[in-house]
């Protein structure tokens, strides 16, 4: 279980302040947890919060009872898909891959490095591409490597920012089916995807959490959200 306790986190939008105010709330293993919101609602900001990209103000992130606040994002056991995705361009698919499983080396990865990517290209059906570079693959393919690079470090939390917003319907369902089938195997305890796609949220989500402003508005079962007021189809 992720806990969020007492975080205050702030910063300037040019002349206006935005601050984040989360007394409490906590996103349970085996579930997927979506975070709604607007634009600008400080969705994201969460985010990069528990990923480690922001560093709150004041409060505790604490994962599986241990406190993770102070750990960078390297050192957190949480991966993060941006948006933008963000796959080293210079480097082929399984390069990409190897470089998440061994970081530290640039060159002569270990037998162990090249058997586990090797497994996970298999799993995510990518070993057709794994010669490629990300130029050369589909936006859905890309999204695809990026989710196969951020599980291939063992995380414990896997984060999503906008996962749908590049793509067309076929490839929705395909990540779709892709989330579903990593939770079943359990492949990761918690799974986070921050998104204003309400078709989908409603489609995978087994909670939502709805973000307004800053603020946490509401907090349940993706049925509960759909008999609450902050449900607008």
């Amino acid at each position: 279980m992720l806990e969020l306790r007492n975080i205050r986190f702030g910063y300037q939008n040019g002349i206006k302040s935005f601050d984040i105010i989360i007394d409490k709330t906590q996103f349970n293993d085996s579930l997927i947890t979506c975070v709604l919101g607007k634009n600008g609602s400080g969705k994201t900001t969460i985010l990069n919060l528990i990923g480690g990209h922001l560093k709150v103000a004041e409060g505790q992130v604490i994962l599986a009872g241990k406190e993770i606040t102070d750990l960078t994002a390297e050192l957190r056991p949480t991966s993060t898909v941006f948006q933008q995705i963000g796959l080293f361009p210079h480097l082929t698919v399984r390069g990409n891959i190897e470089l998440a499983i061994e970081p530290n080396t640039l060159i002569g990865k270990s037998v162990q490095t090249k058997q586990k990517a090797e497994k996970i290209l298999a799993d995510f059906n990518l070993l057709e591409f794994e010669k490629r570079k990300p130029s050369q693959l589909s936006i859905g393919q890309q999204q695809r490597v990026a989710i196969a690079r951020a599980l291939s470090s063992d995380p414990q939390v896997l984060l999503l920012d906008e996962p749908t917003s590049a793509l067309d319907f076929a490839n929705i369902n395909v990540l779709k089916k892709m989330l579903l089938e990593i939770k079943e195997n359990k492949s990761v305890p918690i799974i986070i995807i921050v998104s204003h796609d309400l078709h989908f949220v409603l489609d995978i989500a087994d909670s939502v959490k709805f973000i307004d402003s800053g603020r946490l508005m509401f907090e349940g079962t993706t049925k509960e959200f759909r008999d609450s007021g902050f449900f607008v189809n």
